[in-house]
């Protein structure tokens, strides 16, 4: 009896022995290509980048210079860094140009402006030519200060709120 016990105890111990593994492996890859993003580089794209704003006066006898800000006016990007980049400004929903952009205050009374990349505004932030190149994007979100100027006109101008809205265009 003792020799029976002792044989299935063997039986039992060495049943795991008699089981086969099989394995084989497959690969996990991803492919990232190169692009940019308007906005915040959150995910979540915001409605615009705010108002650049050359604040509330009586009279302009002389020029008004402002500069952009986070939320208001300053352009937000992120790319894929290396890549070549251009940011281009429209001129404008009012007939603007490279030489003057223009604000309306909807009864056909217009203030000339332009919009600038440097803060000695002497590069004009258009179109074409006048966009902003970056040759080779930097590893992190820029943003990039937008310098505004008011051009002064002969006395005082109608009263109004004068507006513009101006496209920014992202090409990579």
């Amino acid at each position: 009896m003792l020799r029976a016990i002792w044989l299935l105890c063997l039986l039992f111990s060495t049943a795991g022995s008699w089981a086969d593994t099989v394995q084989k492996s497959f690969k996990v890859t991803a492919q990232i290509t190169t692009g940019c993003q308007l906005g915040s580089g959150t995910g979540t794209p915001s409605a615009d980048f705010g108002t650049l704003d050359f604040g509330s006066m009586s009279s302009l006898y002389s020029n008004v210079d402002v500069a952009s800000s986070a939320g208001a006016g300053s352009i937000v990007v992120a790319c894929t860094p290396g890549m070549a980049v251009t940011v281009a400004l429209d001129y404008g929903v009012n007939g603007g140009s490279v030489s003057q952009r223009y604000m309306s205050n909807g009864s056909g009374n217009t203030l000339a402006y332009q919009l600038f990349q440097d803060s000695n505004r002497s590069t004009v932030w258009g179109t074409g030519a006048q966009a902003y190149s970056i040759a080779s994007f930097p590893g992190t979100t820029q943003t990039y200060t937008v310098y505004g100027r008011l051009f002064a006109t002969n006395g005082f101008p109608a009263q109004g709120s004068y507006t513009d809205t101006v496209t920014v265009t992202l090409t990579y």
